[in-house]
């Protein structure tokens, strides 16, 4: 058990240096940075290359990556986007640093090409080993822990005892009074991003040490501070430190033989959901403490100078129906005539699109019209995709019924994963539903039945539409029916409720809508879309494949949705069609170094959102419409001035 107690003080310390920074960004800034951990990665990887490509001393490279190149990386970061999301709707704030976290890994690997299987250390190389408490320890090991208690008490005694921490209060509790009495709020808001970044050039060196270099563990450990920010209600750092370090411990605890032997009396033992416990186990306590804790409805913090969202603003005429519609028709029409310009690998890959579509619709749903962000729309997909796969194959029932019930039954799925929404807003609701994806991906995905030794579960075609022609058509079809669907739907009753809640939860209630109701009604609504959609991608590819449907693609995927327009049915459309498109055009065009550009501009597409949160849709086809009104508005308030 010592062994896993020290290696739990480890991980935990991992979790504490990441977790600081996130604290300190959020409390300063009201900005929760879903990036903090892609951040990590991207300086991990400039240190890597200093030492390893450049021949660095360590100790050089450690100092130059996290005194030198994270505060500055911070610096841009702020100037570029994050001192833009300020005063921005939650939602806005959200999805623009998981377009960051999208676009910084790959734009990462474009710059940085190759893999990194050393561990250079900036403390000893090669390391020091030690004995603590009868085990054996590295001085990388070492390092970390002490890096995270030294961090905790500098942090503690900057924000508590220094101007600078008496600055951010005062920028926090009262952004206008602060500046009335001369705080310089904007040079308090940078400050704090370039230590929340360095914190994250720390944790990225030292975990980078520790760990190696490897993107997706690197991730998902990262991730894992998550947890320790919701247990430290996103401001106390003595509550994040010691969150931090008991779920380093239990985590690590959990892979210990005792553990193991006594779940081995309930369950197997080398069951997945033993297997699957200590990844998991960060994200069951996230979930435990946002159920816990009362009064996170909303953000802690109200924006003091909210933009203003262009849908409320006084509108010029409404657009004719012809001219809402008319993106959509012509996206179908080009789709439709698509089979009689391309080949035959092109028109599965728009096959694909329209599948993906279909997914996509989901989001409209969820998030463009009831306002909440859901990061496991793709979890409903590989739920429902693995179903359509089981019951065609091993149980004999045709694909056109095994698609339809597979997404009826990722309909209760959805709702449970709604319960958080009841009493989460926002920023909680966006992390309850990551926890959620992580826990199905660690569990249910992870089943013999269902991963096959890796390959997934094959699935084949509908009787009568073997060809891909014939299933390119149906697929057409498909999508236009849901697509009146989803249209109907936002503008039936219900989809002006959904549109009410998203405006004013209170305001709603008044007026006797149940928002509970509605909440439930959109997460069910959009697991349906998002199965039947996942059930026709895979019928499609021939595979029900759970790495296609990993929660890091899902990340993608709203990143995508959000750039072409998350409350359009065309953005939906396009999304789907670019994620297919855009990846086999760099494939044929480009070399093998831009293979990452398309994950790249969806991404940087996503951090557009701070600009234009309605997408490129919208910019298209009512942005001379919003220009106009906004002409029109600077003449009047010209007018007014020049009145006296």
């Amino acid at each position: 058990m010592t062994l896993y107690v020290v290696t739990g003080l480890v991980v935990g310390s991992v979790y504490a240096i990441a977790t600081l920074g996130l604290v300190l960004t959020y409390s300063s800034t009201r900005v929760f940075n879903f990036a903090h951990g892609a951040i990590a990665y991207f300086l991990a990887v400039v240190f890597y290359e200093l030492t390893v490509e450049h021949g660095w001393d360590g100790r050089v490279a450690g100092a130059a990556t996290i005194l030198v190149v994270s505060p500055l990386l911070g610096l841009a970061l702020w100037a570029v986007l994050f001192r833009r999301l300020a005063d921005t709707p939650p939602p806005v704030r959200l999805v623009s640093t998981i377009g960051l976290w999208v676009a910084l890994p790959a734009l990462t690997r474009i710059v940085f090409e190759g893999d990194r299987y050393e561990r250079p250390s900036m403390v000893f190389d090669p390391p020091h080993q030690y004995r603590l408490l009868g085990v054996g320890v590295d001085s990388n090991q070492v390092a970390v822990v002490v890096a995270a208690a030294v961090i905790a008490v500098a942090m503690t005694i900057l924000l508590r005892a220094t101007p600078f921490g008496l600055a951010v209060r005062a920028t926090v509790d009262a952004p206008r009074m602060a500046a009335v009495v001369g705080v310089n709020t904007s040079l308090v808001s940078a400050g704090a991003w370039m230590v929340g970044t360095t914190l994250a050039g720390v944790a990225g060196v030292l975990l980078g040490s520790y760990r190696g270099f490897d993107e997706v563990q690197f991730t998902f450990l990262v991730l894992g501070s998550f947890a320790a920010v919701v247990i430290a209600r996103m401001h106390s750092l003595v509550l994040a430190f010691a969150g931090s370090i008991l779920l380093g411990l239990v985590q690590e605890l959990s892979k210990s033989t005792r553990v193991t032997d006594f779940l081995g009396g309930f369950v197997d033992s080398q069951s997945v959901w033993v297997r699957g416990l200590p990844a998991s186990i960060p994200f069951l306590v996230m979930l435990v403490f946002l159920l816990a804790y009362r009064g996170l409805g909303r953000e802690r913090f109200v924006v003091a100078a909210p933009a203003a969202d262009d849908d409320d603003a006084p509108p010029t005429r409404a657009p004719a129906a012809w001219r809402r519609i008319l993106p959509v028709v012509c996206c179908l029409a080009a789709v439709a005539v698509a089979p009689a310009f391309l080949s035959g690998l092109w028109e599965g890959i728009v096959a694909k699109g329209l599948a993906l579509g279909i997914v996509f619709l989901s989001y409209t749903v969820v998030t463009g019209e009831g306002g909440m962000i859901s990061l496991c729309q793709v979890t409903f997909a590989g739920l429902a995709a693995s179903v359509t796969a089981d019951l065609a194959t091993n149980h004999g029932m045709d694909v056109l019924v095994a698609v339809p019930l597979a997404a009826l039954a990722a309909v209760p799925i959805g709702l449970v994963a709604a319960l958080p929404s009841l009493r989460l807003g926002d920023l909680y609701l966006a992390l309850a539903t990551l926890a959620f994806a992580v826990l199905v991906q660690n569990t249910f995905f992870e089943l013999d039945w269902v991963a096959n030794d890796g390959v997934g579960i094959a699935v084949p075609r509908p009787e009568g539409f073997g060809d891909d022609l014939p299933f390119y058509y149906l697929l057409v079809a498909l999508f236009t029916v849901t697509a009146v669907v989803v249209r109907n739907l936002k503008r039936s009753t219900t989809g002006l409720e959904l549109a009410a809640t998203r405006s004013s939860e209170p305001a709603t209630a008044t007026i006797g809508v149940s928002v509970e109701r509605t909440k439930l009604f959109a997460f069910g609504a959009s697991a349906f879309l998002a199965g039947a959609g996942g059930g026709l991608y895979a019928v499609y590819g021939g595979f029900a494949d759970p790495d296609q449907y990993d929660v890091l693609i899902g990340v993608v995927w709203l990143a995508v949705v959000v750039t072409w327009g998350v409350r359009s049915i065309a953005g939906a459309l396009l999304a789907g069609l670019a994620f297919a498109v855009f990846p086999q055009l760099v494939t044929e065009h480009l070399s093998s170094t831009w293979r990452e550009l398309p994950t790249v501009l969806f991404g940087l597409g996503a951090i557009g959102l701070a600009r234009e949160p309605r997408g490129v849709v919208h910019q298209v086809v009512h942005g001379h419409r919003d220009r106009r009104r906004r002409r029109v508005e600077r003449r009047a308030a010209r007018a007014a001035v020049a009145a006296p």
